[in-house]
């Protein structure tokens, strides 16, 4: 196979593959070591626990294949090596280093334990590095929204699990092509729906399969929907706060369908109305009672109710930030910039609501 030939895409025994003893992320002594050594050096520096978690729970993602060399003892792997210690951990091929209880419990707790798994096979090293300037761009063939955030989840977890959560993203944007807003959102919905099916999708008749998950992900992009969810913000993946029974009923609204295929929800388009409803109490027991959005929509009286909570919202905040300011023994410039930019975008609030009353107060709109 030439330079210029594509790899050759095959299914690989979990024992066949071996560890890259070039792997630039430890000394030589370490990537060409013993491997007792290796997994220490994975467990202790690259957050293992987690990956092994994530196959355990999900099963290997077969749109994220191990890049690999033939070589005369087998499959070397040269893109993917922390998976390859979680997938060898699962298999029992290896065991946990000594007193790591934690890795032990989680192999034990394990589902899945794949013996085979997707390798892309290269002619030599320098095939690979030209094929990984394109790969986490264009990916390995069209993937769905939900494989797409769990190939983000896995790209995180293999490349960049030591940074911060904030600088993981902006890498990922990077590497991506997309923002780090983007990111941050899809990761947060991939957390809602990892939480849900985890809980069985609460009883509810869904079809994980027909789970629109760029619904789960839109819906975060309102802000009533966040804080409905109980999250800190729309690219909140830890989610500590997290309301599981309004999930549940964010599930029941999107994703039952009835005899006509249809939700609740329907579709994106009724997102607005539903972040509207969630804002009233009264709305969100009128439309769990009726199942009909908008009378819901209806009874919450639209927008401008949720416009007022969102600005009652917005003050009681600031009124908890003066409350606060006190107590600071140190102002950073970050501190300052932040308070600019929330003072311009109320400024901005304000002109446009007092140009919308004066348009009223003239009879420039309908009654």
């Amino acid at each position: 196979m030439s330079d210029d030939q594509p790899p050759v895409q095959r299914w690989i025994g979990v024992d066949e593959l071996l560890f890259d003893p070039e792997n630039p992320r430890f000394p030589p002594e370490i990537a060409a070591g013993e491997t007792d050594r290796l997994i220490e050096r994975f467990v202790r520096d690259e957050r293992l626990l987690e990956l092994i978690e994530s196959i355990g729970n999900q099963g290997y993602f077969q749109g994220e294949p191990l890049l690999v060399i033939d070589s005369s003892d087998g499959y070397v792997v040269l893109e993917g090596n922390r998976r390859l210690a979680a997938l060898k951990l699962l298999s029992g091929e290896i065991d946990a280093p000594s007193g790591r209880i934690s890795i032990e419990d989680a192999v034990q707790a394990a589902t899945h334990s794949p013996t085979e798994v997707p390798c892309l096979v290269f002619s030599d090293r320098s095939a690979i590095l030209r094929y990984l300037g394109f790969r986490h761009i264009t990916g390995i063939k069209a993937w769905s929204a939900l494989q797409k955030a769990r190939y983000i989840k896995r790209l995180r977890l293999e490349y960049y699990a030591d940074l911060s959560y904030e600088n993981s993203l902006r890498a990922l944007a990077k590497e991506t092509g997309s923002k780090g807003a983007y990111i941050g959102q899809v990761l947060a919905a991939l957390a809602l729906y990892e939480r849900a099916e985890a809980e069985n999708f609460f009883g509810l008749s869904i079809n994980a399969e027909e789970v629109d998950f760029s619904i789960l992900s839109t819906s975060l992009s309102y802000v009533n929907i966040v804080e409905f969810l109980g999250l800190s913000g729309r690219m909140d993946a830890a989610q500590s706060g997290l309301k599981v029974r309004n999930l549940k009923h964010m599930f029941l609204w999107n994703f039952v369908k009835d005899e006509s295929r249809k939700s609740i929800v329907k579709d994106s388009r009724n997102l607005k109305k539903l972040a509207a409803v969630v804002a009233s109490p009264a709305a969100v027991k009128d439309l769990l009672k009726s199942g009909n959005l908008d009378q819901a929509f209806s009874l919450s009286k639209g927008p401008a109710t949720a416009l007022s909570e969102a600005l009652l919202a917005v003050k009681s905040r600031l009124e908890t930030v003066w409350g606060i300011i006190p107590n600071v023994s140190e102002v950073t410039p970050q501190h300052v910039d932040v308070a600019l930019a929330v003072a311009k975008q109320a400024r901005s609030v304000r002109t446009q609501l007092q140009a919308m009353l004066q348009d009223m107060d003239d009879g420039g709109l309908d009654d």
